[in-house]
């Protein structure tokens, strides 16, 4: 009985995972398309949300990471945050890739050694981490979910009254990703009260409310984000501080865990990943000859 529920949990991680890297795409396709439409809707007075909304990339982008998000649920119901959320961290080197080819851009050897490096220290991270769901005995305390929302909501709109340029998408990006980790944690706790009481004991419980709010707080901080410069500025620090969230999170709201032997060779390949991140980030900003035709009319 035991091995087929290993055998079974195996599965079931196996498939999450596989989820979890079509979630990875659309993100992907959804952060390179909003990123654009908010670039081409940001004037000297800020992000102009109205005409922001009425483009088709933007609505085709808010479509794509819905259908992403969905996903994402759906791959935390198959598989531990510690393993979904590190996942979606290929959806930088997609986004990177999409980049290159609308702008008609060869990759650098410095986006390939990056996204190498990120994908391999991923791979070997969750190989030797084995992130599993732990033993809940009772659900996080409703004070602990206000806590972590409040953390998200908090460094969102600190994050939002920086000025554009590096330092303020660097900011919005590092606290949308902060928040997103939250809140794939909270839908998570929400999950695991649905599976055990179903959806009057989930939508009694603050989680699943909790994760709706971080959720809308993420994507928001990330508009804000994509609004102030570079998607080489604003991508790299969302997807590398959401697990970097989420899986400490996971641990002490759901109780997940590491696989604590193997620690000498998880955390560097952690660190490679990261190191990976870092180099996409150093990709640059988009040259000005390819930049979206649309940008000369912000001014107008």
């Amino acid at each position: 009985m035991l091995a087929e529920a290993r055998a079974a949990s195996d599965t079931g991680v196996g498939l999450g995972t596989l989820v979890a890297v079509l979630s990875a795409m659309l993100f992907a396709l959804g952060a390179v398309l909003q990123h654009e439409a908010a670039e081409s809707s940001t004037t000297a007075a800020g992000l102009n949300w109205r005409r922001m909304a009425t483009r088709p990339k933007w609505v085709i982008g808010q479509l794509s990471t819905i259908s992403g998000t969905g996903l994402q649920v759906a791959a935390l119901a198959l598989a531990p945050v510690a393993v979904v959320q590190p996942v979606l961290a290929v959806s930088l080197v997609v986004a990177l890739g999409i980049r290159a080819v609308r702008n008609r851009q060869a990759p650098l050897r410095l986006e390939l050694l990056g996204a190498a490096l990120t994908t391999g220290g991923l791979a070997v991270f969750l190989l030797a981490a084995k992130p599993a769901i732990g033993v809940q005995t009772h659900a996080p305390s409703s004070v602990a979910v206000i806590i972590a929302v409040a953390v998200s909501v908090l460094l969102v709109t600190v994050a939002t009254l920086l000025e554009h340029g590096a330092r303020g998408a660097l900011a919005c990006g590092s606290a949308a990703g902060i928040a997103a980790g939250i809140a794939a944690v909270l839908i998570s706790v929400g999950l695991h009260a649905l599976h055990e009481g179903g959806w009057v004991h989930a939508l009694a419980g603050i989680a699943l409310w909790g994760a709706l709010v971080t959720a809308v707080v993420a994507q928001l901080g990330g508009q804000q984000a994509y609004a102030r410069g570079s998607l080489s500025w604003s991508l790299p620090a969302l997807i590398l501080l959401d697990p970097v969230a989420a899986i400490p999170a996971a641990h002490l709201l759901l109780g997940e865990r590491l696989e604590h032997g193997h620690a000498q060779v998880w955390l560097p390949a952690a660190a490679v990943a990261a190191v990976g991140v870092v180099l996409l980030a150093r990709t640059g900003e988009r040259p000005p000859a390819a930049a979206d035709p649309e940008l000369r009319d912000v001014g107008r």
